[in-house]
């Protein structure tokens, strides 16, 4: 398994931010969308980012895979 190579734009503030949402290191896909929205992420950049920073996500649906 490769490792995920982080981004510039995946800032330690993105990083902290999402984090705070976390629970138990995992995020939902309703809050990786939310999260996405809010600060203009394309979605398929959030699971690379997940997967950067050692978080999981819960009830997955595809949509940043």
């Amino acid at each position: 398994m490769s490792e995920t190579v982080r981004e510039a734009w995946m800032t330690g503030a993105l990083e902290a931010e999402l984090k705070r949402i976390a629970r138990d290191g995992c995020v939902s896909c309703e809050q990786i969308q939310a999260f996405a929205a809010q600060h203009t992420i394309d979605i398929t950049k959030m699971k690379p980012f997940v997967d950067c920073i050692g978080l999981q996500v819960s009830n997955c649906r595809g949509l940043c895979a």
